[in-house]
């Protein structure tokens, strides 16, 4: 399993990622040059793009910190692929690109990842 992902900082998109069993979402403190993520496993409840017709309100999604949490900082140097276990799995996770993207004609950062599930 694996997956190029983007989280993008702003309030029109959800700062996490579902990959596979764990979720990863944008953690501060971010920049232009880095970022840090906390990543969990077991989401429950979560059903991806799920609007409803003539609802006001999106999906609410709260995330809370386990003894599984992991908190990795990524950067472009020697902190660009780092490798973690989850639940009995083990992962990679690369920081491909930061950027800005302009929404509503405004620019909110955005962080690209590529996560991988490694083979036991």
């Amino acid at each position: 399993m694996e997956k190029l992902i983007k989280i993008i900082s702003s309030p029109f998109n959800p700062a996490i990622e579902v990959v596979g069993n764990i979720v990863i979402k944008l953690h501060v403190p971010y920049s232009e040059k880095d970022v840090t993520v906390q990543i969990n496993s077991n989401v429950q409840d979560y059903i991806e793009n799920n609007d409803q017709p003539g609802a006001q309100v999106r999906q609410v999604m709260v995330t809370s910190t386990t003894e599984d949490t992991r908190t990795l900082k990524l950067d472009f140097g020697a902190n660009n692929i780092q490798t973690f276990a989850i639940a009995g799995e083990q992962y990679e996770i690369k920081l491909m690109n930061i950027g800005k993207e302009n929404i509503d004609n405004q620019d909110f950062p955005y962080f690209e990842f590529y996560v991988k599930q490694i083979d036991k």
